[in-house]
């Protein structure tokens, strides 16, 4: 890859837009060994279908999708901007990674890469996102990045879970869950980043922050 395709690096990861070939390498990677995470899986589809869910993403969603690389050039992320408003400098942040690289570090390092190309480089006031109430392994690296929690909400979800949370070892989460007339729902956290505090963030600790 020509080193002018990338936009943010960090110190482990490097950032550049996702292309079409990148949902053959997305579609790759294996599902989670752990069945909680079930629907952060990649969604598997015959070639004919790629290119059509390509193209919806990109011109009907208008999302803004970014490829991450490991320093050696296996693409072990995705991140989407969605709702982009230019206008208004916010948007909506979308991640998901390879399961062979969660809770490695690299996570963080690509956020905080990107936050940069966001903030300082576009030029973006805010940032807004929802976590999982369950996935606390992702709302801490939120959290590291600077994100804050402003409000949250309930929302369907893959009802495969339903099964699951009858197991004594996930009698813990079934608090984050609720079963209704719409299906089986979970609950999740809102957060949002300001340009600001970013900056200030970034100013008085760089990439320092554990």
């Amino acid at each position: 890859m020509r080193d002018e395709v990338y936009l943010a690096r960090g110190a482990k990861t490097r950032i550049r837009p996702f292309f079409r070939s990148d949902v053959d390498r997305w579609l790759a990677w294996p599902d989670h060994s752990d069945p909680l995470y079930v629907a952060y899986n990649p969604h598997r589809m015959p070639g004919w279908r790629r290119d059509a869910w390509f193209r919806d993403l990109v011109e009907r969603q208008r999302q803004q999708p970014f490829a991450v690389e490991e320093l050696g050039g296996e693409m072990i992320g995705r991140i989407f901007l969605r709702h982009v408003h230019r206008a208004q400098g916010v948007a909506v942040l979308g991640v998901d990674f390879h399961p062979g690289f969660v809770g490695r570090g690299y996570g963080t390092d690509a956020l905080r890469a990107f936050l940069r190309y966001y903030f300082f480089e576009q030029g973006f006031r805010q940032l807004l996102l929802s976590v999982a109430a369950y996935n606390e392994r992702a709302r801490r690296a939120y959290v590291r990045c600077g994100f804050e929690t402003v409000g949250g909400h309930w929302d369907r979800h893959d009802p495969r879970l339903l099964e699951l949370l009858r197991q004594p070892e996930y009698r813990a989460l079934r608090a984050a869950f609720r079963q209704t007339a719409q299906g089986l729902e979970v609950q999740f956290e809102d957060m949002l980043l300001t340009a600001e505090r970013f900056k200030s963030l970034e100013a008085s600790d760089g990439n320092g922050r554990s």
